[in-house]
């Protein structure tokens, strides 16, 4: 017998999900935070002379130019998000196929995508889309998880 404080949880089942994905603004902190992180100990490396400055500048260029890559393509993971059960997607009017989810949290999911001569890994934020999709996403990926590790 169901407690009564179950039937009041909300619950969520999904053949499908159709969403539209944003970029996510936890992403951008999180590289935002982590890059500057590395700025900083470039910074505290040349203050303990263990490196000349000359090559703590070029260390910052070439880590600023892979922050703006990185945003650039964060950026880039936005549009329609469509996916089935059977573990098909569809996204920038482009048929995709997820091989494995790599991170299922409830933060965000990390899946692993693909189709003829193209591989990709998406990552789905869970501020990117609105809760009620985010769960939706969440609850196909674990019985894609299921289903894939039973073979």
């Amino acid at each position: 017998m169901r407690q009564w404080w179950t039937r009041l949880l909300p619950t969520t089942t999904a053949s499908f999900v159709d969403f539209e994905l944003a970029p996510s603004r936890l992403s951008a902190a999180a590289l935002a935070c982590l890059y500057s992180c590395v700025a900083v100990l470039l910074f505290f490396s040349w203050l303990h002379t263990s490196l000349p400055l000359p090559i703590v500048f070029c260390c910052l260029d070439m880590l600023m130019h892979e922050w703006l890559t990185l945003h650039v393509c964060r950026h880039s993971l936005q549009g329609r998000l469509v996916v089935s059960m059977s573990g098909d997607v569809r996204w920038q009017q482009e048929k995709w196929h997820i091989d494995r989810v790599k991170i299922r949290n409830r933060y965000f999911l990390l899946l692993h995508i693909r189709r003829p001569g193209q591989v990709r890994w998406l990552l789905v934020c869970h501020d990117a889309c609105d809760e009620r999709s985010y769960r939706a996403l969440s609850l196909i990926c674990y019985s894609a998880v299921n289903f894939s590790s039973s073979e």
